[in-house]
């Protein structure tokens, strides 16, 4: 479960960086130590994490839709 607190950086920082190069990947950098370990390998919960930043774009941006 992500909390709320979370989701709300993450909300926020696509919206500050509406016109970033490759948005999704760049919020992803950003918040690399909630989805990844060390090695590379995703955390307990990181791959919730990845998932909530590309469907909040989507809802955010893309106008495509989220399955």
């Amino acid at each position: 479960m992500m909390y709320k607190e979370l989701k709300v950086l993450i909300i926020n920082w696509l919206l500050d960086h509406e016109h970033e190069w490759q948005r999704v990947n760049a919020c992803r950098e950003n918040f690399r130590e909630y989805i990844y370990n060390s090695e590379g390998e995703y955390l307990i919960g990181g791959e919730e994490v990845e998932q909530f930043i590309i469907d909040a774009d989507n809802l955010l941006y893309a106008g495509r839709k989220v399955i």
